[in-house]
């Protein structure tokens, strides 16, 4: 896994491994935010990419609800990751289930990268 590396603030190996242990758990979640996000989960490290969404996303929530201070940079992420997950949606409640499943995926890896 060459872009575990694209995650910052986490040791490469210890992530891989809690990678490994929510992808037992959760492999249906990543594969629905994969076809909500157009991501072929036939691509490479495919996982990966689904992860760093998820952690990016966590990121958004935490500037949304005031716990973050927003900078510019990170206020258009937050609306590029926004776009993302509204173009697959026709309704709000979808939308809003693709961030639950994120905001889960974020607090699954969170959990165990801190027991590992």
């Amino acid at each position: 896994m060459n872009r575990i590396g694209l995650i910052e603030g986490y040791d490469p190996e210890k992530a891989k491994q809690t990678l490994e242990l929510v992808l037992r758990q959760r492999k249906n979640e990543f594969r629905e935010l994969a076809d909500a996000l157009r991501i072929p989960t036939t691509s490479e490290e495919w996982e990966i990419i689904i992860l760093k969404f998820c952690l990016d996303f966590e990121e958004c929530f935490e500037i949304w609800t005031g716990k973050e201070k927003p900078d510019p940079n990170k206020t258009q992420k937050c609306m590029t990751i926004m776009r993302e997950i509204a173009q697959g949606g026709k309704t709000v409640t979808e939308i809003a289930h693709i961030q639950t499943t994120a905001n889960t995926v974020y607090h699954e890896f969170h959990n165990i990268y801190k027991r590992i």
